[in-house]
């Protein structure tokens, strides 16, 4: 911004027509073509999977419309002359540019609104299985859909009438914007900050190994990007709704680009996850390690369904009773000659959830069972896992 006295200049003055629209053209380009590829990827990792999209895409993809709307909105507000000194401006050129940075104003709350809306649905999504996570997540909805609601109709009606909130020659009375607007940070604040540690207590108590863990969890935390750009609009809201050059101060605006835009981000984030690891492996070698690992024990089953021979403690069964296993058919085990009544359900210490990453990001309840067999009397452990 210009260090020039803030009296008004005349058109010979240097820097009467300097301009701060850059603050909107950077990050706006930059976000027009990063947003639409990360949703498109999201939406592509979703469908290219087998899976199918859900409430928590559908909402996504519109908060994207949104954000291009909110964009182009100001790119249009920046063409009538938004980020250049308000007495540099002519009548018509000051009224499309307020009228502009208003619309703006509806869009970006919806935006944003409908971003942690997307987020709380695929946690529902993902954690579907936890009561108590479900209940907060559905409540933190409600409390978002009906704070939408509210803060776009205020929004709307800031003024009496309307029109006298991008016309200020018009007489009628208005909302104090500085008022509305740290109150609506505070509630975005509050928020995200909220549906940042909401996921934190499941992905902590998942049994996968240490490294993986802290990935997962890095990923969910990435919403505290949103955060920062949140305190960071804050500090210029007072300046914009006290500044007697209002399409010049404009740092709040470019922040509130910003925000919008990093929280759909960041919303993207958990659902490419799976993509990003299988496109460049060697960001976590532990995964596939692990899913290496999970492969041995996997091959224990011969490609026919059957299981293959395990040494039992005593050594006691032949290749004739190993012949004996039947085809695992319908979710139960059968063994010619063996006494079902013998198989038994591991405690309900073996139960952990596993992260399913083959068809987008998806959380399942997996059961470890023990089996036993007796076929000649004798009691002759066999331990295998059945998922």
């Amino acid at each position: 911004m210009s260090n020039l006295p803030r009296g008004n200049l005349s058109p010979g003055d240097p820097g009467y027509y300097d301009t701060n629209s850059e603050m909107i053209y950077v990050p706006v380009g930059v976000f027009l073509a990063i947003c639409p590829i990360i949703v498109g990827t999201r939406i592509w990792s979703r469908l290219g999977n087998g899976g199918h999209l859900g409430a928590d895409d559908w909402t996504i993809l519109v908060s994207l419309a949104f954000a291009l709307a909110s964009s182009g909105i100001m790119l249009a507000a920046c063409h009538y002359g938004y980020g250049r000194h308000t007495y540099s401006l002519s009548g018509p050129d000051k009224y499309q540019a307020f009228k502009y940075f208003y619309l703006c104003q509806v869009t970006y709350k919806t935006c944003i609104n409908l971003t942690k809306a997307s987020i709380l649905l695929l946690y529902l999504r993902i954690f579907s299985n936890t009561k108590w996570f479900r209940c907060a997540c559905r409540f933190m909805l409600l409390i978002v859909i009906m704070y939408c609601i509210a803060s776009v109709t205020a929004t709307i009606f800031q003024c009496t009438p309307i029109t006298k909130a991008f016309d200020k020659s018009m007489k009628g009375t208005c909302i104090d914007n500085g008022k509305f607007w740290y109150a609506n940070s505070g509630f975005s604040i509050a928020t995200d900050i909220i549906i940042l540690t909401l996921p934190m207590t499941l992905v902590y108590a998942l049994q996968i190994p240490r490294v993986q863990k802290a990935a997962l969890m890095i990923v969910f935390a990435l919403g505290v990007f949103v955060v920062i750009t949140s305190c960071l609009r804050v500090t210029t809201i007072d300046m914009q709704a006290r500044t007697p050059d209002p399409t010049y101060d404009i740092a709040s605006t470019m922040w509130t680009i910003i925000e919008m835009n990093v929280a759909l981000v960041c919303a993207c984030l958990p659902q490419i996850r799976p993509l990003i690891i299988k496109w460049f492996p060697k960001l976590m070698p532990t995964y596939y390690s692990n899913s290496r690992e999970n492969s041995d024990k996997r091959a224990a089953y011969t490609s026919s369904g059957l299981p293959k021979s395990y040494p039992s403690s005593s050594g006691s069964h032949t290749k004739s009773e190993e012949g004996k296993w039947a085809r695992i058919s319908n979710g139960k085990l059968g063994y010619e000659g063996a006494n079902l009544a013998n198989f038994r359900r591991a405690d309900s210490s073996s139960e952990e959830y596993t992260l399913n990453e083959e068809k987008g990001l998806q959380i399942q309840k997996t059961v470890q069972y023990t089996v036993e067999y007796s076929p000649d009397g004798k009691r002759d452990p066999y331990i295998g896992s059945m998922v």
